[in-house]
């Protein structure tokens, strides 16, 4: 739906679509998109002429995210963030002023801001303008600018000391007014290591090891490792950085004393600045982890082992996809080494066909043991797609990224009683229903793609403990009534993820470099001899499988194995029926399609009783279903089917474009919280109900 933009006294307020990057939401300013085809200089004077009348209008899709355009001179960028604020907000006077100290703080000031403000000073509720442009909330661009930034100047994100500063007529504010928060990162100590007593605020260190040019940390789950679009203070480098701060503050201070000599004498040789002055503290991290995987993390603290760490992967993954690897190649793959333990559902095939045969754990842990025992590679392909949950397969198709790994370790298989349910998943109710055991498996990747344990393994049949992306965890009622708030709070780019996986990158291995002064007097790091080694041998599930596991029964044997697979199985459908003792009488249509174009869902529906289960699909209008979700659409539909004993999984969704004169639908789109539907399997479900039918794989709209 297209609303137009609201004025309010001097200025333009535009409620815009959630900005997952920068680039993407300035591209869809279509009122100013700059043709790129066209003389640059004659865009810019285009762009001119139309903001003189234009004032915006969007569609909105969110909630959280509002596009600011001043109509008049001298407006203070404080005024123009209170103006999109809702009625109520959270504003300290005090809180402000310290905010206000830290940014002119004579060190502070000279560093980056992630690494002024302590999250823990801000609530968690609605924030002041201040408090959004401490935490990084606040994006600028001035009149003049393009709105592509391939044409130019980029967005700047906005510190807390322009909270007086005034705006121009045309000024541009993409005001981030309900920041995504991590605030696992107030739990921690980041100065102290994991070996450390845990300190009187009941906070635990992170830090494994400390070197030249690198912290090796234990990331706790829930923490990102680089900022976010709305948030630059919660992650990884920036709690790193304000523990150097806090220790070292007196030697930095001397640095940028030191650095400003240094300079000044270099101007006034040559007079102008020959490059951008070094930073004071360097923190970066030179590898990506998850923000729901915990474990071994590495930061560096020097740009020359940023680089050499970040070849090492690189050189690694492209020597692993070399099908010819001999000589140098081969002897590079040892120069970095990493594992991850996983925590895995094991959920046996039940075939509904007759002649088909049933697998039990034991067939699926053997397929397992296999790749343990034979070392042969886990091969899959991954669809180049920026979106989650991302698509694997294990036939190649043309432009998908190989993706390798290896299984190197598989422990005892623990068959899932309620207590443990409880304890890993947080409710029972969220175990898959085909979940019958767990095993602990470590994993050596060959190559770095976007999810690749997580998708490989699913792909594989066992998906992670609590991954409800990828089929490790289920979406009950409660959760989906949970799911329209933490979507508001920008909960992981809009769709719905686990907080916390059982992954963790457990082991890593890696050649310490030398450092040396190349021929232009820049530091360069090169490979050593020395092999650092760095493991943990706990993660965070340990203390609940070994408090939980004598409740189940001991799989010592395949003998055991087996009774333990018969009696879990058993003991699942017991558990069910006791949830739905009736039995299922339901008469809800399989097909609810409303007019127009609509989010649609599509729900499997099993039950006890059901040899096989049940599959429905509902299209519905926002005004129709209560809201502009996917949740939305599916809450009503789920409750129903819960009330008439079925136990329910929403597996995707998408769009439905519904003509009811000529009653038919075609099915496209994708769902951020559930993923894309099987368009071609909903079309046939929609023909099976006397309608006729369409489909493409287009992800046109969310």
């Amino acid at each position: 739906m297209f609303i137009a933009s609201r004025r309010i006294n001097c200025f333009t307020t535009i409620p815009l679509w959630r900005a997952a990057s920068t680039n993407a939401s300035f591209r869809r300013l279509a009122s100013v998109h700059a043709n790129q085809d066209e003389n640059k200089k004659a865009d810019q004077e285009k762009y001119k002429e139309e903001m003189k009348s234009w004032f915006g209008s969007s569609r909105s899709t969110s909630e959280f995210v509002t596009h600011f355009i001043s109509s008049k001179n001298n407006i203070t960028v404080e005024d123009a963030i209170k103006s999109v604020l809702p009625a109520e907000f959270d504003e300290d006077i005090d809180r402000t002023q310290q905010s206000l100290k830290d940014d002119s703080d004579v060190l502070l000031s000279k560093v980056d801001m992630m690494f002024r403000h302590d999250p823990s000073n801000f609530p968690l509720g609605r924030s002041s303008p201040a408090d959004l442009l401490a935490i990084g909330s606040i994006w600028y661009l001035p009149a003049t600018a393009p709105r592509d930034p391939a044409l130019g100047l980029k967005p700047v994100r906005l510190e807390v000391k322009n909270l007086t500063s005034t705006l121009n007529e045309g000024d541009y504010l993409r005001v981030h007014h309900e920041p995504r928060r991590f605030p696992k990162v107030s739990e921690f100590d980041w100065s102290k290591s994991i070996d450390d007593e845990v300190s009187e605020d009941g906070k635990r260190g992170v830090i494994i090891a400390e070197n030249d040019g690198y912290i090796i940390i234990s990331k706790p789950a829930g923490v990102p490792v680089h900022s976010t679009v709305d948030n630059c203070i919660e992650n990884v480098p920036a709690a790193i950085g304000r523990a150097i701060i806090k220790q070292n503050r007196n030697e930095i201070l001397e640095k940028a004393g030191n650095n400003t000599k240094m300079y000044n004498k270099m101007e006034q040789r040559q007079g102008q600045k020959t490059r951008k002055e070094d930073p004071l503290i360097y923190v970066v991290p030179p590898q990506r982890l998850d923000q729901n995987t915990s474990g071994i993390f590495v930061v560096a603290t020097k740009k020359s082992f940023a680089a050499y760490f970040a070849k090492m992967l690189r050189t690694k993954t492209d020597a692993h996809l070399n099908t010819e690897i001999t000589g140098v190649a081969k002897a590079k793959l040892g120069q970095i080494q990493k594992r991850y333990r996983c925590l895995l559902c094991v959920q046996p095939e039940m075939s509904s066909v007759e002649g088909e045969k049933s697998t039990s754990v034991l067939d699926e842990i053997k397929k397992l043991r296999y790749f343990q025992e034979t070392q042969e590679t886990v091969r899959h392909f991954l669809k180049p797609d920026k979106r989650a949950p991302k698509v694997y397969s294990k036939v190649p198709n043309e432009g998908w990224l190989e993706c390798l790994m290896k299984i190197a370790k598989v422990g005892e298989v623990i068959p899932v009683s309620d207590e443990l349910a409880e304890a890993l998943w947080g409710d029972k109710d969220m175990k898959p229903i085909e979940c019958k055991a767990l095993v602990e498996v470590e994993v050596e990747l060959m190559t770095g793609r976007a999810h690749q344990i997580r998708g490989q393994l699913s792909e594989l049949g066992f998906p992670l403990c609590g991954d409800a992306m990828y089929g490790g965890a289920i979406l009950t009622t409660d959760q989906i009534q949970k799911t329209i708030p933490s979507l508001r709070k920008g909960h992981t780019d809009g769709y719905l993820d686990s907080e916390q996986l059982a992954l963790q990158c457990c082991e890593l291995q890696f050649l310490d470099p030398d450092y040396t002064i190349n021929a232009k007097g820049k530091e360069i790091a090169t490979r050593s001899n020395r092999v650092n080694k760095f493991r943990l041998e706990n993660s965070w599930w340990t203390p609940f499988l070994d408090k939980y596991k004598d409740s189940s029964p001991v799989t010592t044997s395949e003998a055991d194995l087996k009774d333990a697979s018969t009696m879990q199985a058993s003991e699942a459908v017991e558990n069910r029926s006791r949830v739905s003792q009736k039995e299922v009488k339901c008469k809800i249509e399989k097909v609810q399609l409303s007019a127009g174009a609509n989010k649609y869902v599509i729900i499997k529906a099993s039950s006890p009783t059901l040899e096989k289960p049940d599959w429905f699909v509902k299209s519905a209008s926002p005004a129709d279903c209560g809201g502009p979700y996917h949740a939305d659409v599916a809450r009503e539909l789920v409750r129903e089917l819960n009330e008439n004993g079925y136990d329910t999984i929403v597996c995707g969704g998408g769009r439905i474009t519904y003509d009811p004169i000529k009653r038919h639908a075609h099915v496209y789109g994708f769902s951020y919280g559930f993923g894309k539907g099987e368009h071609d399997f909903v079309a046939l479900l929609i023909e099976e109900a006397g309608y006729t039918a369409s489909s493409d794989d287009s992800d046109s709209l969310y």
